[in-house]
């Protein structure tokens, strides 16, 4: 018999349901009259996130100590439905603004989109190991690497999502390149597991940290990270150029928290210089 982990679903609540609404969202280009597809999705995933955002608020009320979930790949706790409320919010007030935008097709496609990045966005601000980290830092970039080209008959939207594509490709490589150096050396994906196998002084180690650090300082566009953004924030449309501001740097400053604090506590004399360093260059 095969045994599994249980699984909290109440934690994943937020994130399902965006995704429930994004699926709605998505069927509506196929199944609604194009005269209500607008209506429809963007009605869908404002609903989404707004259910969203309770059921975050909820977990943050019912949450007094952290719990790791699903053999310590996934964290619940107050920092991560904190991140998560943030989000949805973002996300249902984009719904908002993006009404605005003077867009004749791809609703569906478009709020769909939206609904994923920001469902990929609360599942990775409380990654409990390397792997989902990674997999929800995919799940929400080429999310987002679409929404910015999403405009195909403006060419500065279409150069816009081939940079964000080449430059997040890149800032992902090298962050799951660094994940790969930090397996070596401990032989542990889980946060908790990295911080306990005391590998400080091993050079692949190091390395690899100072490869994930960089790989994040990417998606938080901080100096000397920062190239892409304003080719990305000037083509992308406004509503997902706000939504980039506002809930990218969200969901990747708390998971960088996370990280460093929990894998990387025994090397805080060196992060902490690093953080200051960037944080004025920026």
């Amino acid at each position: 018999m095969i045994q599994t982990p249980h699984v909290d679903w109440f934690a994943l609540a937020p994130e399902l349901s965006l995704l429930a609404a994004g699926a709605i969202a998505l069927l509506s280009a196929v199944l609604v009259p194009a005269w209500m597809r607008r209506a429809v999705a963007a009605t869908a995933v404002f609903v989404g996130a707004v259910v969203a955002a309770v059921f975050a608020g909820y977990l943050f009320s019912r949450t007094p100590a952290p719990e790791a979930q699903l053999s310590d790949t996934f964290y619940r706790d107050r920092l991560g439905a904190l991140a998560g409320l943030i989000v949805a919010v973002t996300a249902a007030v984009v719904v908002f603004v993006s009404w605005a935008d003077r867009r004749d097709r791809n609703h569906g496609e478009y709020y769909a989109l939206l609904a994923a990045a920001a469902s990929g966005m609360i599942f990775f601000v409380s990654a409990g190991s390397l792997l989902t980290l990674f997999l929800g830092l995919e799940w929400f970039s080429i999310s987002l690497y679409v929404l910015v080209a999403i405009e195909t008959e403006r060419e500065t939207s279409l150069e816009a999502g081939l940079k964000y594509l080449i430059v997040g490709g890149f800032g992902s490589a090298v962050l799951l390149f660094g994940s790969a150096l930090v397996f070596g050396a401990t032989g542990e994906l889980g946060l908790a597991q990295i911080a306990a196998a005391h590998a400080g002084s091993d050079v692949f180690f190091v390395t690899g940290f100072a490869m994930i650090l960089a790989g994040l300082m990417f998606k938080v566009s901080a100096a000397p990270f920062h190239m892409w953004t304003p080719d990305v924030y000037q083509g992308a449309p406004t509503s997902v150029t706000a939504f980039m501001a506002a809930a990218t740097k969200t969901a990747a400053f708390v998971l960088t928290l996370r990280l460093l604090v929990t894998a990387f506590p025994a090397e805080s004399d060196v992060w902490t210089i690093a953080i200051a360093v960037i944080a004025i260059g920026s």
